[in-house]
């Protein structure tokens, strides 16, 4: 019984890694995959949304998690695009 479960989960691995191209192990035990939010940051009393965010969330239990660096870089990358437009959204897609 072991041995098949085990499979199985390989199974759903491979099948997610296809689809996606990659994913995680959530805490949880679960897998994560790549998706896309819409998440709030402040700057200078200013309430910044930032579109399109990049993290993984579990299939199981909802759970996301996301790299700190992408979290800086496009935090700096939305500042930016305030100072110099004085918009309050930013699209993480349109930055690359």
């Amino acid at each position: 019984m072991g041995v098949t479960k085990r499979m199985t989960s390989l199974q759903k691995i491979q099948a997610l890694t296809e689809k996606y191209g990659s994913v995680r192990e959530c805490m949880c035990g679960d897998v994560s995959v790549p998706t896309k939010i819409t998440i709030q940051e402040e700057f200078e009393d200013v309430e910044l949304v930032i579109h399109n965010f990049p993290v993984f969330q579990c299939l199981e239990c909802d759970e996301i998690t996301f790299s700190p660096k992408d979290h800086v870089e496009y935090y700096k990358k939305a500042v930016k695009h305030y100072e110099a437009t004085k918009k309050t959204e930013f699209d993480c897609n349109l930055s690359q």
